[in-house]
């Protein structure tokens, strides 16, 4: 108890030095009506801060949930705080988003907090989390497998966030409450174990508490030991992506040659990856795959990976367009696919035909439209300019070093069923501009980048 009390008299510095937040100030309150935040409210007064209340009735435990707010309201009234209420509908939400019911309750909760935040202009929003939620959450990342991240326990602040309580444990929450004659109500739901964060407060924690009677205290040791590890190993990912990682216009290219040769290849690939999605299973596949055949894939949600022969390329994971796409003649600017200029006009007798890339001069008398443009096929042939023989469009990619991304976001322009172009790359030496050429055929793509 005592030990309690002399952790919670140092509350006023937990704010000011952990939380950031001056005394007087304006603070808003997550107030579920629990120990915690009932506690965390009356501390919050106690020493002098401006308060007011939000509270969610998130429909899940029906008449328990209406009486949390019955009590909230009556708190408030008691102790003079202006309080804000919402009621939610829970259950539907979840389902139309697809997530989880603690999932939703928590996308609800904190995106009208924000809101809050925004009309009643305060700054900071305490909630109750104290010291024994950052351990559960430790485990709960631990079994997740969230890397070093996910185990230096919760923040003090995280923004507007604030979380004065991490210090103290949940015992020491209900001695106060006790010790100040507070009541609160108690979460039904918090005894049901099918929730991963009950089955670790109710079967694991006590357990070892029982092996360590100072658990908690060591638990707090190792989180804030685990926070100066994580922030040694940030500055370290950072250098480390300076030398490593070269960001492009759709993604990053990470340099096989250097990834390879890092000691700790594993450890760095997964910090770099993990803000994309990898998880570290895949990211364990990845190096296994390293040298093997390039073009091999990996995907996360929102990412794909791809092993190309010099480079770790990482992209968007966007659904490739293999529409074909027709340009009529007479037709002098296309936007989509890609931007395309078009022009027809006579030859003249000092016309030199560009050997740029990004435009192509062709024989306008042996052109017949309407052109379209595609994405390669297994099979594609064409006669590159300079050449008397055909080429498969497969073996020009090979040996113009493209990689698999580039080969994806490369388009065809055929007529009838001849490859004329590989746009942005070269022309084929059927249709080239040679002394019988009357008329020309000129192309231009603007921006000399061909666009997926």
């Amino acid at each position: 108890m005592k030990s309690s009390e002399n952790k919670l008299n140092k509350f006023s510095s937990f704010m000011k030095e952990r939380c950031g937040v001056e005394n007087k100030e304006r603070v808003l309150v997550g107030l579920s009506g629990g120990a915690d935040s009932v506690a965390l409210l009356h501390l919050l007064i106690k020493n002098n801060y401006n308060c007011e209340a939000a509270h969610c009735n998130f429909s899940l435990r029906g008449q328990e949930s209406d009486e949390d707010e019955i009590f909230v309201k009556d708190l408030c009234e008691k102790w003079k705080i202006k309080l804000h209420c919402i009621k939610f509908d829970t259950y539907t939400y979840s389902k139309l988003h697809k997530i989880s019911i603690e999932m939703a309750a928590r996308e609800l909760r904190y995106n009208w907090f924000d809101q809050l935040l925004k009309t009643t202009g305060i700054k900071h929003l305490a909630t109750g989390h104290h010291g024994s939620d950052a351990i559960e959450t430790f485990f709960l990342n631990l079994v997740r497998g969230t890397g070093i991240k996910g185990l230096k326990g919760i923040a003090w602040r995280n923004k507007h966030v604030i979380r004065p309580l991490l210090e103290v444990s949940s015992n020491d929450v209900l001695n106060y409450c006790q010790s100040n004659n507070l009541k609160f109500r108690t979460d039904s739901s918090n005894l049901e174990t099918h929730y991963h964060r009950n089955k670790i407060r109710q079967d694991i924690i006590p357990v070892l508490e029982e092996i360590n009677p100072s658990f908690f205290d060591t638990m707090q040791n190792n989180m804030a030991y685990l926070q100066e590890v994580e922030q040694i190993l940030h500055a370290e990912i950072q250098r480390v992506k300076k030398q490593m990682v070269a960001e492009t216009g759709e993604g990053i290219l990470i340099p096989l040659k250097l990834i390879n040769e890092h000691p700790q290849k594993q450890t760095i690939l997964y910090e770099i990856l993990r803000p994309y999605g990898f998880s570290g299973s895949i990211i364990k596949s990845v190096i296994n795959s390293l040298a093997g055949i390039p073009g091999k894939q990996f995907f996360s949600p929102s990412h794909r990976l791809v092993i190309d022969r010099y480079n770790l390329i990482l992209v968007a994971n966007t659904q490739m367009c293999n529409n074909s796409y027709t340009i009529e003649g007479g037709q002098k600017l296309i936007s989509e696919p890609l931007k395309l200029e078009l022009r027809q006009f006579k030859k003249t007798e000092n016309y030199s035909f560009s050997k740029e890339n990004w435009k192509a001069h062709l024989d306008a008398d042996l052109i017949d439209f309407p052109l379209t443009l595609r994405k390669a096929e297994t099979g594609d042939r064409f006669q590159p300019l300079g050449m008397q023989q055909f080429k498969k469009i497969s073996d020009f990619f090979i040996d113009k070093k493209m990689s698999l991304i580039d080969k994806e976001k490369t388009w065809l322009l055929t007529t009838n069923s001849d490859i004329i172009w590989i746009v942005g790359h070269r022309i084929d030496d059927r249709y080239k501009i040679t002394t019988r050429t009357k008329n020309i055929l000129e192309i231009v793509l603007p921006n000399s980048i061909c666009k997926r």
